[in-house]
């Protein structure tokens, strides 16, 4: 189960709620990310309510927005607001998801399997992984890893395995798991230090060591054998 905190505000009384998302439930929210996506006034509403809490982010914290904050940027009634998400954090979550996502599919394939082969990374490093170099992308990550760290980290998981459980033929389904959960929770500490301004590096050297992590996982994974049946027997 994943969790965060929320502020639930009622009669101007702060209340502290920790909300639980199973699995099941996480998965849902990128089923309703995917439907979205597929019918354009749906798609319209949820980008300018994402831009509406990007835009107050730049001025306020996030837990002094209110969901009232959300839609009087937008101009939407909080009805509207409600038929979308449940919570001004399911918004922010949406957000990252669908950053993540977009991460992971913008990846050049044939190039990461050159990379993965010779260890040039070519023009991977041109190609869109992470838009670190957007101030409102930073901003946005920044608060969700704060806030929602949790059902972050399995919507970056969950992505990272939809796109690369496909594509990969050197290792089972078990070692496509493991390896992405190792590899998507360096990313996000990377992330982390980075946009907290304790890595000093460029976005391209960024970028670069996130797929050294990537092909040393995989490499790691490959010649060790974790998982083989002998690793098992022992």
């Amino acid at each position: 189960m994943y969790g965060f905190y929320s502020n639930n505000c009622k009669l101007n009384v702060n209340c502290l709620v920790f909300k639980w998302y199973t699995s099941q439930e996480v998965r849902s929210m990128e089923i309703n990310l995917a439907e979205a996506a597929q019918d354009p006034r749906i798609r319209r509403t949820r980008n300018l309510l994402q831009r509406s809490l990007s835009t107050l982010l730049e001025s306020k914290s996030f837990p002094d927005i209110s969901i009232t904050d959300i839609c009087r940027e937008a101009d939407i009634a909080r009805v509207t607001f409600y038929q979308h998400y449940d919570s001004k954090e399911a918004l922010l979550v949406a957000g990252v998801a669908e950053f993540f996502a977009s991460m992971y599919q913008a990846v050049d394939q044939d190039g990461l399997t050159y990379y993965f082969e010779t260890g040039e990374m070519g023009k991977l490093l041109s190609s869109t992984q992470i838009n670190v170099a957007d101030p409102s992308q930073i901003r946005l990550v920044k608060v969700a890893l704060t806030h929602t760290g949790s059902v972050v980290r399995q919507l970056a998981i969950n992505s990272f395995l939809e796109s690369f459980s496909n594509r990969e033929t050197a290792l089972n389904e078990d070692e496509v798991q493991l390896m992405g959960t190792f590899y998507v929770g360096g990313v996000l500490t990377l992330l982390e230090q980075f946009l907290n301004g304790r890595m000093t590096v460029s976005p391209d050297d960024f970028q670069a060591s996130t797929l050294t992590l990537l092909r040393a996982l995989r490499f790691g994974v490959i010649e060790k054998g974790i998982l083989s049946s002998e690793d098992t027997n022992q």
